[in-house]
């Protein structure tokens, strides 16, 4: 089984990626950590690239929508820097975006071509576009970004073709490196969204996030989700704890002792959300 999710890379302004809700808005909060990736160790984690640069692994909660263009276009405003993002489909294809604040623009599908993938691309599927006018374009990207790019690999990645990569997400990542960002430090998370002194939240919140996935799309078509769908106020506590611990899990966020302390707030307070479907909040 391939891997679903987004490579982004980006200068932080401010502390880790992970902890930035506009990131986390845009394309999602499940972060990659070593916890999640023991067979193959962490490559898709943060990792420290240099001069403020990071790159990092996330894929969205059922309830959180992708915004893959728009997210790289806002977060290169917020940042005042160039800002590439590369949405992978279980390691078959990938959705690349890129821009600059100066104007790069960069929209393409891996491998490049006009061939139908067979995956549904959450914002879109780019078709074909040139190979010379991409590779200038990426160069032009990586310069902004004040690294020196190697064409050669560029062009690499984007005259790809379907039998040559396995795993889509070696090839954004070999992309990155070509733009002048190999790996440099990985980043360890500070906090384990799964530790056993916080762990219990996943049950409700799991379920939760399911059904609010079925609502947000029930109105996106336009027909109304029954009551069974609808999320109490104790459910919607228990989210509201998961993305407080998603965004601390590389810092930035609470501490270990504080998200404990909040932890047992909650469950002393809702010690089981599902009952209030049965009895009512």
């Amino acid at each position: 089984m391939g891997w679903y999710g987004t490579l982004l890379l980006a200068k932080s302004a401010d502390g880790p990626l992970p902890a930035y809700r506009g990131v986390r808005q845009a394309f999602g909060s499940w972060f990659a950590t070593p916890s999640r990736m023991r067979v193959f160790g962490n490559p898709l984690g943060l990792y420290d690239l240099g001069d403020g640069w990071q790159r990092v692994g996330v894929r969205p909660f059922y309830r959180e929508r992708l915004r893959l263009a728009a997210g790289v276009q806002e977060l290169a405003a917020a940042t005042g820097a160039p800002v590439l993002a590369g949405w992978v489909s279980e390691s078959v294809c990938a959705h690349l975006e890129a821009c600059t604040p100066a104007g790069v623009s960069v929209t393409m599908h891996l491998p490049n071509t006009g061939e139908d993938c067979g995956y549904e691309h959450l914002d879109g599927r780019p078709g074909r576009v040139d190979p010379h006018r991409a590779v200038e374009a990426f160069e032009a990207w990586a310069h902004e970004a004040g690294r020196t790019p190697r064409p050669e690999t560029i062009s690499a990645v984007v005259h790809d073709t379907w039998d040559e990569s396995p795993f889509r997400e070696d090839k954004v990542l070999a992309l990155f490196a070509a733009l002048g960002f190999p790996a440099e430090r990985e980043v360890l998370p500070v906090i384990d969204p799964h530790d056993q002194a916080v762990g219990g939240y996943g049950l409700w919140s799991h379920e939760a996030d399911h059904r609010a996935a079925v609502r947000i799309h029930a109105l996106k078509r336009g027909t109304l989700p029954g009551p069974e769908y609808d999320l109490t106020p104790s459910e919607q506590e228990y989210l509201r704890f998961e993305d407080l611990a998603w965004g601390s899990v590389y810092g930035g966020g609470l501490g270990r002792d504080d998200l404990i302390a909040e932890y047992e707030q909650l469950t002393s307070r809702w010690p089981d959300p599902q009952s209030s479907h049965r009895h009512g909040d």
